[in-house]
């Protein structure tokens, strides 16, 4: 694998911080200058602005499943004030969030430290259909709801299958295939509605379950395989 992608799954940086010290000629494999296109197994002297890097066995395939809690920014980064993933011990092994949801959303999220996992996921075209759970402040009727359920599908590019079903006591499960939270936020406040929660419980075959806020679990082989 690429330099830059073996740096970022033994955990040493990010890809495009190792981009950028290959760019600056800080990277050495083997006593010779790295570029962007070198490669990389492990079993190589690599030597990180005059530091040798310790060799390291690539970690294994990791997926788990988490419940994000509200008020978590999804993001690796540090941001002062506000909690993010960061804050979480998911294991020694460096893992990322494959799609996003947003600080006042809750639910399932996963993450994986298999970046062509990751970016099979995340394809738009892959049509997993995502089920939120939607509470409201203020009373909607029936023709509100397919009214939202209509806008919510074309504000997406191309425009994505959704529907709403009324649950009772201004609850909402929402079905949407590929749908993205600012789009399902943004369409909801044009409407006037006023979002108390949005819980994010299933995707595809993948479900929250049993799971308590703030707590993940590792997919089993079965799950891995829906993937």
């Amino acid at each position: 694998m690429r330099i830059q992608k073996y740096l970022s799954e033994v955990g040493f940086c990010s890809r495009r911080d190792a981009e950028d010290l290959i760019r600056a000629g800080k990277i050495l494999v083997n006593g010779i200058v790295a570029t962007l296109g070198d490669k990389a197994t492990g079993k190589e002297m690599i030597v990180i602005d005059g530091k040798e890097l310790e060799k390291k066995e690539l970690p294994k395939r990791k997926v788990l499943l988490f419940f994000k809690p509200s008020g978590v920014e999804c993001t690796l980064a540090v941001i002062n004030g506000v909690k993010t993933l960061l804050d979480f011990d998911f294991g020694p092994d460096r893992v990322f969030p494959v799609g996003y949801l947003d600080r006042q959303s809750s639910g399932l999220l996963i993450l994986t430290n298999d970046g062509n996992l990751g970016n099979k996921l995340a394809q738009p075209d892959r049509g997993d259909e995502n089920e939120y759970l939607m509470v409201v402040e203020n009373d909607i009727t029936q023709a509100t709801v397919l009214e939202i359920s209509k806008k919510i599908m074309e504000a997406h590019k191309p425009p994505t299958p959704c529907k709403i079903e009324d649950e009772g006591g201004n609850r909402f499960q929402l079905l949407i295939t590929n749908g993205k939270i600012k789009h399902i936020r943004k369409v909801c406040v044009e409407s006037g509605l006023e979002i108390s929660d949005l819980l994010h419980i299933r995707v595809g075959d993948l479900s929250l379950g049993e799971l308590e806020v703030g707590a993940w679990r590792m997919l089993t082989e079965a799950e891995l395989k829906l993937l």
